[in-house]
């Protein structure tokens, strides 16, 4: 594209990661306890699972950490920080594979990075969490599949979940919902597909939850549309409103 289709930027640096560029969709700023700004960025892909870069000076960023991930199969896309917490999602190439779920590290020392816990999401349908959401220290939103979720479609493996992780060592789930139909068993029929080339799935990306409306959760369900859910009792989340553009 001509320069014309930028203004009013200005670069200030540009790091090459040593030549693991391929950053996902997870990134999240830490103030660490001495002052300094730490940019925590995601990998799209094996072999690393996430880099820390020190950006306090913007103009000269520098590594102080990273970490490969424990099988080549797997991607760390989607992470978050909440002040000495790093929570990571694990998701698997295909159905089956483990480790798929997400941990959680203490990162008080950016430069030695602590795992906490590992919640554990495999299962013969799930390929693990895909996304998930941490901003209040409290709970954790996520896409994700589990043991003992049966999709009524392949490509709906994965809903949302909350997690509770007031205590970082033993989190706990405290409510789940799908878009019904997309569940064996359920009672309402499964939704109408998009044409197969167009077909991503009825499952969640986005599973936003802002401290300052912790009742709702707004959720973007891919084939499904937008979403705004009442958290308000995690164990029943209950939907307040849809937006589906489905047919296009």
């Amino acid at each position: 594209m001509a320069d014309t289709a930028i203004w009013n930027f200005r670069q200030l640096a540009h790091h090459e990661l040593d030549g693991f560029g391929g950053i996902g969709e997870g990134m999240s700023i830490q103030i660490a306890k001495d002052g300094r700004r730490i940019l925590w960025l995601a990998h799209e892909s094996a072999p690393k699972n996430f880099t820390a870069v020190d950006v306090s000076d913007p103009r000269a960023p520098k590594i102080v950490a990273r970490a490969d991930l424990p099988q080549s199969h797997m991607r760390s896309n989607s992470l978050e920080t909440v002040g000495d917490i790093l929570a990571v999602a694990y998701q698997t190439t295909r159905p089956g594979l483990q480790p798929a779920g997400f941990e959680l590290f203490d990162i008080s020392v950016p430069e030695n990075p602590r795992s906490i816990t590992f919640f554990d999401c495999s299962g013969p349908n799930s390929r693990g969490v895909h996304q998930l959401w941490f901003a209040d220290g409290q709970y954790i939103h996520m896409s994700s599949g589990a043991p003992d979720f049966v999709p009524s479609h392949p490509k709906d493996d994965q809903f949302y979940r909350i997690i509770d992780v007031k205590n970082p060592s033993k989190p706990v789930e405290v409510g789940r919902w799908w878009l019904p139909g997309t569940r064996e068993g359920d009672s309402a029929p499964p939704p109408e597909r998009h044409p197969e080339a167009a077909d991503t799935g009825f499952r969640p990306h986005n599973t936003n939850v802002y401290p300052e409306r912790p009742d709702r959760a707004y959720i973007g369900y891919l084939d499904g549309g937008a979403i705004v859910l009442d958290i308000a009792d995690k164990a029943h989340p209950k939907p307040i409103a849809t937006w589906n553009p489905h047919p296009p």
